[in-house]
């Protein structure tokens, strides 16, 4: 379960510190500085972060390269930029998160650490549990006794005994190893051999199934015997325990991210849900009531989460001031509205938290949020 780096960039200082920084979380760092070598890396390993440097010719080619890498295209991009390179130019480019330099030790250890929960959160959902449990494939049709060999809460690698073809949709039946819990999903081939040995991507599979996997597959995590996590420890007299108070910068403006370890299932769902931020620029109605009568203003969203959104207004708005906010999502044909209030502002940049908020729209929402470039 040990997290691997991949770090691009021929600046000693950078180099030094990044090292330093990510070996306190327990990070194996493997640098180069050929652009033709590290796509070379990305190709044949599995990166849970990548640092970039942007100031070399090719480190935007680099950034390029890992978002079409077939197994690294989820990793936590970093981008190492220049005075003269914009937080947006970084994050078009495909970073998650910017590290400008001259860098500090500070600086880089509070963005590291607000990206250790991400990398973690992206090692959880695809490393896969060796397991042996016997599984019924497609018990309404044909059934065939089958064996899982190894299960990520996204899919299993599953031995069938005869050959299954890629892209074949298979109905799996099976209890979740050392738990009472029945589990049915529908999954597709991704791989196969004539042995009948076969990756299966889940694709259909209830909410309470979904939750119960990943709840299974974090205890599993904290049970492995590799080198545990540790964070940082603090270098100055006054500096703040790192897991409640960690953030990542963007515009010069600090937003909160829990990256505590989850323990339980509720903790899991908080911490992956409710602070995961997706950078999202896009125009939205707030409607408010002065007065009892109702006021439609303007406003600019910067980013959202399961939980809520940051926007900048060109209002005034009070504090516990309850909003209706009409916004519009990737992929959803027409805007969804939200209930809210406002729970924090910095001159005109407000936190809006929703409220009584159905299922059809969070499901929505989380999932606009997991193909957003994260903040």
């Amino acid at each position: 379960m040990g997290l691997r780096c991949l770090l691009f960039s021929n600046d000693e200082r950078a180099i030094r510190l990044l090292r330093l920084s990510f070996g306190d979380l327990s990070v194996e760092v493997d640098h180069c500085t050929d652009l033709d070598q590290g796509q070379t890396l990305l190709l044949q390993r599995k990166f849970d972060a990548v640092v970039s440097d942007c100031e070399l010719g090719s480190g935007p080619a680099l950034l390029q390269t890992v978002r079409k890498s077939k197994h690294n295209r989820r990793s936590i991009i970093f981008a190492l930029a220049g005075a003269q390179i914009k937080m947006t130019d970084a994050f078009q480019m495909g970073a998650d998160f910017v590290i400008y330099k001259p860098i500090s030790t500070e600086r880089v250890k509070r963005t590291l650490h607000a990206a250790h929960g991400l990398m973690m959160r992206e090692r959880r959902l695809h490393f896969r549990h060796p397991t042996s449990v016997p599984v019924l494939l497609n018990p309404s049709l044909r059934p065939i006794r089958a064996q899982v060999c190894d299960l990520s809460p996204h899919g299993a690698l599953i031995d069938a005994g005869m050959a299954l073809k890629k892209d074949q949709v298979v109905e799996m039946h099976f209890t979740l190893p050392d738990t009472e819990f029945e589990i049915e999903l529908s999954g597709r081939v991704t791989r196969c051999d004539p042995m009948g040995r076969a990756g299966v991507r889940f694709e259909s599979l209830s909410e309470a199934a979904e939750n119960r996997l990943m709840q299974w597959a974090v205890e599993r995590s904290l049970e492995q015997p590799a080198t545990p996590v540790q964070a940082a420890p603090a270098t100055s007299s006054n500096a703040q325990p790192v897991a409640p108070d960690t953030v990542n910068q963007l515009d010069g403006i600090d937003f909160e991210l829990e990256v505590s370890e989850p323990t339980v299932e509720s903790d899991l769902q908080a911490r992956q849900r409710a602070t995961l931020r997706g950078q999202h620029h896009a125009a939205i109605k707030i409607l408010a009531f002065e007065n009892g009568v109702p006021v439609i203003l303007q406003g600019k969203c910067r980013n959202i989460s399961e939980l809520g959104l940051a926007a900048t207004v060109d209002e005034e708005l009070g504090l516990g001031t309850a909003v209706l906010l009409q916004v519009e999502l990737p992929g959803s044909p027409n805007p969804i509205v939200l209930h809210a209030f406002t729970r924090r502002q910095e001159n005109a940049l407000y936190a809006f938290e929703f409220v009584a908020v159905d299922a059809a729209v969070k499901d929505l929402v989380r999932q606009c949020v997991g193909e957003l470039p994260v903040e």
